[in-house]
């Protein structure tokens, strides 16, 4: 009976060799039981296929022999479910590798799940554990199969998405930092598959160092000095923009002292109060990604530009009871405006010569010092000096009536006068330029445009008589005083405004804040000289012709200005005047007087610790206001004015050229100065072609 039922069993195999696999029948897999006890008695019960197929779904009865063929039929037989499936070891490694069942125990194998630590295991038959990392086989951890796709086709790439994606299944919320960094779209970018568990060592340091290839710079060579992964945490950590306050914590493992000194200061007391990202914290101020030289050289500078970024926010002030004037005061002292620029140049310049916030306020213990104790600090570089120069320190207080009286008066003195007297001056070129108008003068009529015009059409233009004005050494003396007043101006007024482009591009062009400085301090050395030499020589030349210098104001001068105003206004005739009139005279005493205070305030900044040593210190303060405000006035009244009288006014346009020949028209003169014509033409039917000589 046995023996007609395996016959019937041959010849059903042989017929079914070709069919498609079906279902399993519980008699089919009895009947095979019957022989096969070692798989019916435990493998049967979780068989992988086992609600779908039968024994005979892939074991043929009829099967040869040949390990060739049996190979070439199980994997047929596979593919006939899994069409889609292109096994990516086929072929691979010789006999070892041939079909399905080389990784696939069709018996042993539980579900997917269930098997993922069999199949990782059946991998190291011939990968010899790669993977160090997810190697552990504890529960929980990934298997070969979570990461890597047999069925693909296509050998295992560093870069796969599909990596990424599987990584990204386990490691859900790791590398905050480097989420949204471009070019970092792969775990392989950073992770080697050769990486041991525990991070921080050399292989990881060199990866960080691909990417940052200065990698904590300032803690090379120091003993035991931190690794990236002591400061970074790259699986919680935020971006770096928002992870100053966790980052600069962790400098307090080894910067014990440092911390504690800053708990204690006033940024700590707030940070206590207030952990919040308006206090600074360690990497506020120190930069761990630079070199230890450069980071020296930096640190106090950028701290002290730092100090004035926060306390010039105004919200800030009132949030924690600041004084408002905290940037501004110190800004725009010679300290601070000396800070920024150095900055501007790459803040490695000349820091000792310079009072930084940490001088005064300290390091990390942050607290406000007294009189006495600010004195302290400036005798560390005014060593000649004594402790009255303390005071020209104004602090960080808007001065007043009450606090710094002399400063303010100084400053309410130039905020009356300059616009008086640019509203004055704009008022009389308003004037003029009407009464110009009234007596018929346009731009295309003026001598000097019609010379102009003359020279573009090829004319020659005819000989204008003239009269010696001005002599060779006057204007020789005008060129070397008007050179040294631009130049002065070009040094002295970018030092006073580091916040302009213009500013850092002068400043940069002179060779950086000191050399520039130097330039300044020089050319105010020659501009003294000059006014001393132009000085003497009037007095001199006043004594040789026994009579006051020309531009010595007199009570006809006084007379003439009303003379001038009902001219203007109730059309009167013009005074007649000398060689220069009440205008001229008024602009000459104003230059010369801004001159003697540019000149004197300009040695007492030049010399503070002598003037300290006879007079306070605020003296100094309010000489350096007086010399800035001082100059400001004057280019404002030599743009407005002077412009106007040589190059603007109808009767010059497009330039007075007197003071460069040397030489004015006699027409000019009679109508200018007709006292003076009067003077060198006393009979008027004399030939005024010849030219005539001036005093």
């Amino acid at each position: 009976m046995r023996t007609a039922f395996v016959a019937a069993l041959v010849a059903l195999g042989l017929a079914l060799g070709a069919q498609p696999v079906r279902s399993q029948t519980p008699r089919e897999t009895s009947m095979c039981a019957d022989c096969h006890v070692e798989i019916a008695s435990e493998k049967l019960k979780v068989l992988t296929h086992a609600d779908t197929l039968s024994c005979l779904g892939c074991h043929h009865i009829g099967y040869t022999r040949d390990p060739e063929l049996s190979f070439q039929r199980r994997l047929d037989r596979c593919s006939e479910c899994h069409q889609d499936v292109a096994p990516q070891h086929v072929g691979v490694g010789g006999a070892e590798v041939r079909d399905c069942a080389s990784c696939h125990s069709i018996h042993g194998d539980h579900s997917v799940e269930e098997a993922k630590q069999h199949m990782t295991s059946r991998c190291a038959a011939c990968h010899a554990s790669p993977h160090p990392e997810h190697a552990s086989g504890a529960e929980g951890s990934p298997g070969c199969v979570d990461c890597h796709t047999m069925h693909t086709g296509r050998a295992f790439e560093a870069a796969d998405p599909a990596i990424f994606e599987a990584c990204a299944g386990c490691h859900q919320t790791v590398h905050p930092s480097h989420a949204t960094v471009e070019g970092i779209a792969e775990c392989t970018a950073c992770h080697s598959v050769m990486d041991p568990p525990a991070p921080g060592t050399p292989a990881r340091e060199q990866t960080c160092a691909a990417c940052h290839e200065s990698v904590h710079p300032t803690h090379d060579g120091v003993v035991d000095g931190p690794t990236c992964f002591q400061c970074h945490d790259f699986v919680s950590d935020p971006p770096a923009a928002e992870a100053a306050q966790v980052i600069g914590t962790r400098c307090a493992a080894c910067h014990e002292t440092q911390q504690q000194e800053m708990v204690q200061g006033g940024h700590g007391a707030s940070l206590a109060t207030d952990p919040s990202r308006d206090v600074p914290t360690c990497v506020t101020c120190h930069d761990a990604h630079v070199g230890q030289a450069e980071a020296r050289e930096r640190l106090l500078i950028t701290a002290a530009v730092q100090c004035m970024e926060c306390h010039g926010e105004s919200s800030l002030a009132v949030r924690y009871g600041l004084p408002s004037m905290v940037k501004r005061s110190y800004a725009d002292d010679f300290h601070g405006t000396t800070v920024q620029f150095l900055m501007a140049e790459g803040g490695t310049m000349g820091a000792k010569d310079v009072m930084l916030c940490s001088d005064c306020h300290g390091v990390h213990n942050v607290a406000p010092l007294s009189e006495q104790e600010i004195a302290e600090v400036c005798l560390r570089c005014h060593t000649e000096g004594d402790e009255k120069i303390a005071g020209a320190w104004l602090g960080h207080e808007t001065p007043s009536p009450r606090h710094k009286p002399l400063i303010w008066l100084v400053r309410l003195f130039y905020f009356v006068l300059i616009p008086f007297m640019l509203t004055g001056l704009t008022l009389t070129i308003v004037f003029q330029l009407m009464d110009a108008r009234r007596k018929g003068a346009r731009v295309r009529k003026t001598a000097g445009m019609r010379r102009i015009l003359a020279r573009l059409r090829g004319e020659k233009p005819e000989p204008v008589p003239t009269v010696e004005r001005f002599t060779r050494l006057e204007r020789f003396e005008h060129a070397a005083t008007a050179f040294t007043f631009i130049a002065l101006v070009i040094t002295g007024l970018p030092q006073t405004r580091p916040d302009l482009g213009i500013a850092r591009w002068i400043i940069g062009a002179m060779g950086g804040i000191w050399s520039t400085r130097m330039v300044h301090r020089t050319l105010g050395v020659i501009f003294v000289v000059l006014m001393v030499t132009h000085v003497t020589r009037a007095v001199v030349k006043a004594i040789q012709h026994n009579r006051l210098p020309v531009m010595v104001p007199v009570r006809k001068d006084f007379q003439d200005v009303l003379q001038t105003f009902r001219h203007f206004l109730l059309r009167e005739p013009m005074p007649k005047v000398e060689k220069f009139d009440f205008s001229e005279k008024f602009e000459y005493w104003g230059l010369f007087l801004g001159g003697v205070v540019m000149s004197s305030t300009g040695v007492i900044l030049l010399f503070p610790e002598m003037v300290t040593q006879v007079l306070p210190g605020v003296i100094v303060a309010a000489t350096r206001v007086m010399h800035g405000m001082e100059a400001t006035f004057a280019v404002m009244v030599v743009i407005l004015w002077h412009s106007w009288g040589v190059i603007l006014r109808p009767d010059v346009f497009p330039l007075d050229t007197s003071i460069f020949t040397g030489k004015m028209p006699v027409h000019r003169l009679k109508h200018e100065h007709a006292a003076e014509y009067e003077r060198l033409f006393p009979d008027e039917n004399a030939d005024p072609h010849g030219e005539g000589s001036g005093d």
